[in-house]
């Protein structure tokens, strides 16, 4: 397939075959070991939103139980639930 989008002559397809071929050995890395870091990063994203939305909190306790509240559903601070 990659050889047809090449040989195409569709930029696109041109650049998608490219694309695929530049990151073949992570796409096939993923299969091999399917973890990634998304989670992580949503969770970042997330506090990130709060400070945001917050304008600063002048409690840095007031922070992190805002934290606690919209990434665990629990404000003690503990994981478990």
């Amino acid at each position: 397939w990659i050889q047809l989008a090449k040989q195409s002559p569709f930029a696109s397809f041109q650049e998608a075959a490219n694309t695929l071929e530049r990151w073949k050995e992570p796409i096939l890395s993923y299969f091999l070991c399917p973890y990634t870091n998304a989670r992580i990063e949503g969770t970042n994203h997330k506090i990130k939103n709060i400070k945001r939305r917050a304008y600063g909190y002048r409690n840095l306790e007031r922070f992190r139980l805002r934290v606690f509240l919209e990434c665990t559903g629990n404000t003690t601070g503990s994981q478990a639930a």
